[in-house]
């Protein structure tokens, strides 16, 4: 296991109680995830999107549990595992034990400085911010020329089903969710000088309905729908020489 360290001392803007859902919820969070869709998100944004990062410095932005943490760094990438949530970031550097820091997906570039990363990974977190193109904004400022972003998000066609199902108390979280668009995405990806690579969609129906190989053939050979899936993601790389 890599070397641990921590850092939750620098001064952040006021956070709002809506943006620390995922703190809030503390052992509840683990449970109300979807192991299935985790997976399905590590295969896409880690093994299909981004492949060899041995070697790589990598910055996960709103690393939760640190599950992808894990993954990269499982591939020999060296990461710094970001998020606002002190306590998450305790149970990350004690399970995955790679850098863990407390940043805003807010200000990325006034932490860590532009082009300081090979790889930035974020997934399901942008909704979770007051501007989520501002905090792809930041991810494209932290990346080094030539580095790679990969990013997933849900999809804001989606986002009535997902208001009706808090509403009707069928999930716990009750935090900003400000969905996006593929367009919207490669919108502000490409005035930030990123190329984007590939667009994947994942699941055309709710995994809750555990019907995971239909759902697994959906996302493998209905891509032409990919803009109706529930979750974008997008792989993205920053132009000019590394």
């Amino acid at each position: 296991m890599a070397h641990a360290s921590a850092d939750f001392s620098k001064a952040m803007r006021p956070i709002s109680e809506k943006e620390l859902v995922h703190e809030r919820l503390g052992d509840r969070f683990a449970s109300a995830l979807s192991e299935y869709d985790t997976l399905r998100r590590i295969e896409i944004l880690v093994d299909e999107f981004l492949g060899d990062v041995k070697g790589q410095r990598a910055l996960e932005v709103g690393s939760g549990l640190g599950f992808f943490a894990r993954a990269l760094q499982d591939r020999g990438a060296s990461v710094v595992a970001s998020d606002i949530g002190e306590e998450l970031l305790r149970r990350v550097k004690a399970t995955v034990g790679c850098e863990c820091v407390r940043v805003d997906a807010l200000a990325l570039a006034d932490h860590f400085g532009p082009d300081s990363f090979d790889i930035v990974l974020s997934s399901e977190c942008i909704e979770h911010t007051p501007i989520p193109a501002d905090a792809v904004r930041q991810m494209a400022r932290v990346l080094k020329p030539g580095g790679r972003l990969a990013l997933s998000t849900p999809n804001l066609l989606w986002y009535p089903v997902v208001k009706l199902a808090t509403a009707a108390g069928l999930r716990p979280f009750d935090g900003l969710e400000n969905f996006s668009t593929f367009g919207s995405l490669r919108r502000t990806l490409e005035e930030e000088g990123l190329a984007v690579l590939q667009e994947r969609g994942l699941h055309l129906f709710p995994f809750q309905a555990k019907l995971f190989r239909v759902s697994r053939w959906c996302d493998k050979n209905l891509q032409i729908l990919r803009g109706l899936m529930i979750n974008l993601c997008v792989l993205a790389r920053k132009r000019g020489r590394p």
